[in-house]
């Protein structure tokens, strides 16, 4: 298995990896890590997404943005609270963003 592309995201608790890989027989995945810090401890997690099974997660992950880019929390019927709108903005456009790239990987894979 040979890395072809890695990408790392590092935010205050937790890094992210975006690696993607090939097999000897040229088959294309996704591995995302995640490194947590708990207390002492780290913490190591990784999914890995293969190329046939690439629309299938994009579908899934795609309904999972949409939910929490189209509801708001706490069943707040009227909408984001005031204090809450910068925030609320905020992770709209981080969402908006990890969905381009989502739509970049998933437009390379086809």
């Amino acid at each position: 298995m040979n890395e072809i592309f890695s990408e790392k995201v590092v935010t205050n608790r937790r890094t992210y990896y975006f690696d993607v890989k090939e097999t000897k027989d040229g088959a294309k995945y996704l591995v995302i890590g995640e490194l947590t810090q708990m207390g002492s401890e780290m913490e190591r997690h990784r999914v890995m997404v293969f190329e046939e099974s690439l629309d299938f997660f994009m579908e899934g992950l795609d309904k999972a943005v949409d939910f929490i880019m189209n509801n708001t929390r706490g069943g707040d019927e009227d909408g984001p609270r005031e204090n809450g709108d910068r925030e609320k903005s905020h992770e709209i456009e981080m969402l908006r963003r990890i969905e381009d790239k989502l739509d970049q990987i998933r437009r390379h894979f086809r």
